[in-house]
């Protein structure tokens, strides 16, 4: 039997208010958010004052990025509602990232600010009660106000007649909806908002404009498709392209096979496979968007997770969260010791704690990597919109791998040769990636030995950017399925190895790298990082790469 008192728990450290006040907000935020069934209610609602309670002290950034980390695991609608009356930065990222289902969104609405409300009229993945609340409170959130000057002057005006009937109207209305019984209220609505067809739809042909958003149609109601976004990656269970298609779509390239999901009515809803390319304007060359078509997936390309797998990765996820807690505070207790903070310690004692939290530190990255893989399977890993700068990158790889390197005695060189367009994605995902890559190929490496790594660009109307990195002599002779699966077992023994090992290092690497349009490959006896490169819309070369 499994008892949870983590709350509780986190409920008792909460009290001291004087130490890691925001560390402390953070993690009770984080678990109330998972809206477990056997927690106590008085505790939760203990819990949501203390939320409350320390919401002014915590700062506003913290208070922020903590509530966007949550973006599809917040279940609870008290806590949403709480979250949703903070600064209007923070109640987007809760409206925006909650998973609640139609029902709970329908009672929460009349509670939400006018703010609030005006955030979930944003999104995509609206119910049928959840839509007829909004309606309702449509009256009270579009209401213009007037000072008595005005009010006097609209009330002498001809039109008032008409305006003050319209209201009359549109109460008498609500008021009528509101008495239906709820089975009404729903029937009602799928009248009026889901469209039904006879036929099953295969293919439909779309055209966007140049900010993505799709414009035209053919093959399909005008409403179930048009305004559909191509540009940015699916969120939550809300329509979109994956990962590969918004980066094609940045970089302006050809989208072949993406994957694409859509909502609505069942003969549209589900999985699609985009093939589209850019049009231009003759004259100018302008962009003007993408001309394609939308087609059901073939048996070949259904993938091959369960319907169970999204219940697997939210349970590798919860389990991961779990496990997160008891080794922060390992973490914690263990810098205290070896940094004598609360008193000096012997050095044996200093030593054992150094070493117990290089281990919990290496267990959290490979917690963080296993996260970053769930996520990548299902399809939930979203990056920023971003630029590299090749520069930069390496600066922050000679950083970050430097302790490495020196205690394994190994040498890396990273050149490249200029000039190097930027990378056409975030920093961080960029330096993961890279960072993931060099310490596992690293780690393999014997003392002495020296690892070579390139980058340049490939350019064209479609550039890449190319990172050459070659391999010590323990992996040199390998194959790529050798590589890529378990590796030499020698490797996965060493202290500094990744949790997971080599092979699920270069997986995930190479899971990164697809999921932002590139590739990781073992050719010549070397592996290849393909990753697309900022395009400024010149097709030649430019001036500095001639």
């Amino acid at each position: 039997m499994r008892f949870d008192d983590r709350l509780e728990t986190t409920l008792r450290q909460a009290d001291d208010e004087g130490i890691g006040l925001s560390a402390k907000w953070q993690q009770l935020v984080d678990i109330l958010a998972q809206n477990p069934s056997d927690f106590d209610p008085a505790a939760v609602a203990c819990g949501l004052q203390k939320v409350r309670q320390f919401m002014d002290v915590v700062p506003t950034t913290v208070r922020e990025q903590c509530v966007r980390a949550l973006s599809g695991r917040l279940c609870s609608a008290p806590l949403l509602l709480l979250l949703s009356g903070d600064v209007p930065a923070v109640a987007a990222a809760a409206v925006s990232g909650a998973r609640l289902n139609d029902m709970e969104w329908a009672d929460i609405v009349p509670h939400m600010s006018t703010r609030a409300r005006g955030f979930l009229r944003n999104r995509k993945d609206i119910g049928p009660m959840t839509l007829r609340a909004l309606r309702v409170w449509a009256s009270a959130d579009f209401v213009l106000s007037f000072d008595k000057t005005e009010a006097e002057a609209v009330v002498r005006a001809p039109q008032t007649v008409q305006i003050r009937d319209i209201v009359e109207r549109i109460e008498k209305l609500r008021l009528k909806r509101e008495q239906h019984e709820p089975d009404e209220m729903l029937a009602e609505v799928a009248v009026e908002h889901v469209v039904s067809l006879a036929e099953p739809i295969d293919e439909i042909r779309f055209e966007t404009d140049e900010y993505g958003t799709i414009s035209w149609i053919e093959g399909a109601p005008a409403g179930a498709v048009v305004g559909v976004d191509i540009a940015e990656p699916a969120f939550d269970e809300g329509p979109g392209p994956d990962a590969y298609g918004a980066a094609a779509f940045r970089q302006k390239m050809p989208l072949e096979n993406a994957r694409m999901r859509l909502c609505g009515a069942p003969t549209i809803a589900g999985d699609w496979r985009i093939n589209a390319a850019p049009f231009f304007e003759p004259a100018s060359g302008r962009f003007n968007g993408y001309r394609g078509i939308l087609r059901r997936p073939n048996l070949a390309e259904v993938a091959h997770i369960p319907e169970s797998g999204t219940n697997d990765a939210e349970n590798i996820q919860q389990l991961l969260h779990e496990l997160r807690t008891p080794l922060g505070a390992i973490i914690g207790f263990s810098e205290i010791i070896e940094q004598q903070l609360f008193g000096p310690v012997t050095e044996e004692y200093r030593v054992i704690a150094g070493n117990i939290l290089h281990d919990a530190e290496r267990l959290l990255s490979g917690f963080d990597d296993l996260s970053t893989a769930a996520k990548i399977e299902t399809g939930t890993y979203v990056t920023e919109i971003g630029s590299t700068e090749c520069d930069w990158l390496s600066l922050r790889l000679a950083e970050r791998l430097h302790e490495l390197s020196d205690v394994l005695h190994v040498t890396l060189n990273l050149v490249h040769a200029h000039p190097v367009r930027p990378f056409a994605l975030d920093n961080h995902v960029a330096e993961r990636l890279f960072s993931r890559l060099l310490s596992a190929v690293i780690i393999g490496c014997e003392a002495g030995e020296i690892l070579d790594g390139r980058f340049r660009t490939e350019p064209g109307l479609n550039a890449v950017n190319r990172f050459v990195l070659t391999l010590p002599k323990k992996l040199v002779d390998m194959d790529e399925s050798e590589l890529f699966g378990s590796g030499p077992g020698s490797l996965d023994d060493s202290q500094e190895a990744p949790l997971l090992g080599l092979g699920f290092s270069l997986r995930l690497v190479r899971s990164l790298a697809r999921n932002v349009g590139g590739d990781l490959r073992f050719y010549n006896q070397a592996l290849i990082v393909s990753l697309p490169a900022v395009n400024d819309g010149r097709t030649g070369l430019k001036d500095e790469e001639r």
